[in-house]
Formats: structure tokens, C-alpha cells, sequence
């Protein structure tokens, strides 16, 4: 049939060392052609620390033929034709719906990878993305000046195309929301404008493949601990002078944008297959210290507004933690905030490190079923209903000296003043005498 040669077109269009895999793909696709869906992604590459419900319950959670962002805001931008961008055109042909091409992919750039930047939009909440900003576009003072300059929004990427699925997914359900842009080619002479042509952003972190031969009860989080990421290199000089205070180069040939992506607890209607067109992507000369990318955010969205949910989603996502200021002295009773400091625990390899609330806040979902975490970010986990002193022991500063201790150590003695140290009053509420009267009668009924 017409719709089975362009399923084997789209297999053979990329490098041979996909195309063995993407031919299974197509084979399996035939037996889905009730749901005119393909079989998307090949297999899993969620790691430990990818952010979201388990890839496997998919069809348990969202029903036989759902998808995750079913609900959600997000939105494809089409070109002004009504065509789908043209490195998803073919994953449009295959999927049910524009959006889950747009959002799943299979993406076509020819095995050679992508970059995307999740940019804030004034239109949509950001979430967790302000928390985690890490790059500056190559048109400002600052992002040619500065390598680590990161104010513009969040730039990830990777060598392989099949990777997009599970970034996208995880990013999701990170909460890093915004307006995406993405774009084909990571290394150089891989597509008309590389990421490491320089001329685009000043760093990128990276999504390693995980191939389909890995335990991946081994794998804590592709992205991180590997090394490739676009690190220490930033903008080239060179462009400078072309570049600044304009638009950055970018070829919508091989450029692709979503509007609305990241989770909210509002759920929206469900689009068409076909959503509304919009005006092809257009680049604005940059105006505040956020330099935007191209195209303009639609006057509305092509579905009717946010339907109210009448109940809560499973797992909300909570807004950025601000810690509050430290008082030298506890006061009797205090708002539930984190904790601002850092604390003890153990990576993937079973090594101590330290982290914060910050990272915490960052995946959310898996971090805060830990209810040692809970405790001493209950603002980020969203467990203020308990007040309960963190049990993992953090750092602090006491006469000019970093030390290690507990809340143990804070009610062992001299408890007055050490809970006037920084931070000690936020991870050890219940002995510094910071519980509300409501509060300790639920700690009290929960474990005595």
C-alpha cells in the first residue's frame, strides 16, 4: 500500500547503521496498522534517573493507544503550507498525530543527531526550567564573551537521532518548560548548521545512546557522566561581528519547534491530527539579555483553552524552590521551606557525594519517593503536612569551619544556638521547635 512504501522510504533514508533497526521497526509496524501507529521507540533507553512514569507502563497508565503528553499543552508549529517541519515529514506520515511525530519522533536527520533549547515563553509557565538555564545564544556580548554564560534557556543534544525520544520524555516530565526549538546535526558537517559550528549556542549538554545490549538497571542517567558534552567551547569569535545583536543562523530546513512543551497539572484538549498552521518560523532581533530563537508563539493554540481538571495529576510538579533568608535565631514557628543545606548521600556507583535541594528539584518525580530527601526539602516534595527534622546528615558553617553533622548533634546540646546557624532550623524543624501545634499533632499520629 501507498502508506507501507513510505513507512520503507523513511527507513532507508538514513545511515546504514540504522537502517537494520528501523526495518524491524517497519516489519512490526505492520501488525499495528488498527491503531495506524509504528512501533516507536525500538526499545527502552530510560535510565534510573529519567524523570516520568516507567517507559514499560505506558499502556497500563495511558491506554492501549495513549501517549504521555496526550493531555498536555504542547503543540507542533507547522510551516506556513500546513506541512510538518521537513526532518519530521516523515515521522508525520507514520504517526496518529502530528503532535506525537513532533514529540516522539522518529526524528530524520539521517543518524546524525540534534540539538534543541528549551527557551522561556511569557505565555507558559516555565516550572523547573529557570532552575536549570545553561546556555547563551551566540548573538550577544555575553554569550561570545563567555563560555558559561547561561541565561537564555536549556540546550541539550546528542550525536544519535534515536535519542530525541528519550530527552524529550524526560525533560517532559522534568518540568522544563518553554518554547522548544530544535535542530538537525550536533558535530560538524552533519547538517547545513551544527551545534559545534559554534554559531548557534556558547555550550549543550549531551544524551548518550544507550544501546539496546545494556542492563539498564545499570544505567543511572544518560545524561551525565560521559564526557561529551558541548563544554568550555562556546561561540566562535569569528562571528562576532556578523552575528551580534541579530538573529542567530538558523535554516528552517532542518529546524523543527514546539510550542507549550513541559507538564503541567492542566489538561488540555486533545488536537486534531491536523492542528492549525502557523506563519513560518521568523527570527526577531534579540531586545533584552534573553535572546530568543526564531519564530513568533501563535496568537493561540490550535485547540480550545485548558479544560479544568477536577482532580490532581498523579504526581505534580513543584515550582522552583527560592530558599528563604536564614534567621540567626529560631523564631517558634516558620513556613515549610527546603533546607539550603547541603546533605549526604550516594551516586549510581555507591560513591558519597553532596547534593542540595536544587537537585532534587530537579527530577522530582523519582527524588522525592525518597523520604529522606522528603525531609529535608519538603517545599520541593511538596510534604510540608508532616514536620519532621531531615535524618541525613548535612554540611554547615560553625566558627568559619565547613562541618558535617545531624540533627542529632543539634538537640545533643546547646540547641538554642546551634539551630541559630544557617540553615539548621530549615533541615531540623522539630528539634528546633519550629512545628505548628497542627503540625506535630499530625507527626504524633503518623508515628506514635
Amino acid at each position: 500500500t501507498i502508506s507501507h512504501y513510505f513507512v520503507f522510504v523513511f527507513f532507508f533514508s538514513t545511515k546504514m547503521k540504522t537502517c537494520i533497526s528501523l526495518l524491524v521497526a517497519y516489519l512490526l509496524s505492520l501488525l499495528h496498522t488498527s491503531s495506524a501507529d509504528i512501533v516507536w521507540p525500538l526499545y527502552s533507553q530510560q535510565c534510573r534517573d529519567d524523570a516520568g512514569t516507567p517507559f514499560g507502563d505506558d499502556e497500563e497508565i495511558y491506554g492501549p493507544n495513549g501517549f504521555y503528553h496526550d493531555k498536555s499543552g504542547a503543540y507542533p508549529v507547522l510551516l506556513e503550507d500546513g506541512q510538518c517541519a521537513k526532518p519530521l515529514q516523515q515521522a508525520c506520515s507514520l504517526r496518529p498525530t502530528y503532535k506525537a511525530a513532533y514529540l516522539e519522533g522518529p526524528i530524520n536527520c539521517g543518524d546524525n543527531g540534534w540539538y534543541c533549547r528549551i527557551m522561556p515563553d511569557d505565555n507558559w509557565p516555565p516550572q523547573n526550567l529557570i532552575a536549570d538555564l545553561n546556555f547563551g545564544h551566540c548573538n550577544t556580548t555575553d554569550g561570545f564573551e563567555d563560555a558559561g554564560y547561561d541565561r537564555d534557556g536549556h540546550c541539550h543534544g546528542s550525536s544519535y537521532d534515536s535519542t530525541y525520544y528519550w530527552w524529550i520524555r524526560d525533560h517532559f516530565f522534568r518540568g522544563y518548560n518553554g518554547r522548544l526549538r530544535c535542530c538537525c546535526g550536533w558535530y560538524e558537517d552533519t547538517s547545513i548548521e551544527p551545534l559545534y559550528n559554534r554559531r548557534i549556542a556558547n555550550r549543550c549538554d549531551y544524551r548518550r545512546l544507550v544501546t539496546q545490549e545494556e542492563d539498564l538497571s545499570q544505567c543511572r542517567d544518560a545524561n551525565e557522566d560521559h564526557g561529551l558534552g558541548f563544554d568550555d567551547i562556546g561561540c566562535d569569535p569569528q562571528y562576532e561581528a556578523d552575528q551580534l545583536n541579530k538573529p542567530i543562523p538558523e535554516n528552517d530546513d532542518i529546524c523543527w519547534e514546539i510550542q507549550r512543551f513541559g507538564y503541567t497539572e492542566e489538561e488540555y484538549d486533545t488536537p486534531t491530527a491536523n492542528p492549525a498552521t502557523v506563519p513560518t518560523p521568523t527570527a526577531p532581533t534579540p531586545t533584552s539579555s534573553i535572546t530568543t530563537a526564531p519564530s513568533p508563539t501563535p496568537s493561540s493554540p490550535p485547540f480550545p483553552n485548558p479544560v479544568p481538571v477536577p482532580t490532581a495529576a498523579p504526581v505534580p510538579i513543584p515550582t522552583t524552590p527560592v530558599p528563604n533568608p536564614t534567621p540567626a535565631a529560631p523564631s517558634g514557628n516558620t513556613d515549610c521551606t527546603d533546607s539550603p543545606l547541603q546533605f549526604r548521600t550516594e551516586n549510581g556507583q555507591g560513591e558519597k557525594v553532596w547534593r542540595g535541594c536544587s537537585w532534587v528539584a530537579n527530577k522530582p518525580y523519582r527524588r522525592c519517593s525518597n523520604e529522606e530527601y522528603a525531609a529535608h526539602c519538603r517545599e520541593t516534595c511538596n510534604s510540608c503536612n508532616v514536620c519532621v527534622d531531615s535524618p541525613l546528615k548535612f554540611k554547615l558553617v560553625k566558627d568559619g569551619n565547613r562541618i558535617a553533622r545531624d540533627c542529632g548533634w543539634v538537640g545533643n546540646k546547646q540547641t538554642l544556638i546551634r539551630c541559630g546557624y544557617d540553615g539548621v532550623d530549615e533541615a531540623c524543624p522539630l528539634t528546633c521547635d519550629l512545628c505548628s501545634e497542627e503540625e506535630e499533632d499530625k507527626r504524633k499520629n503518623i508515628f506514635e
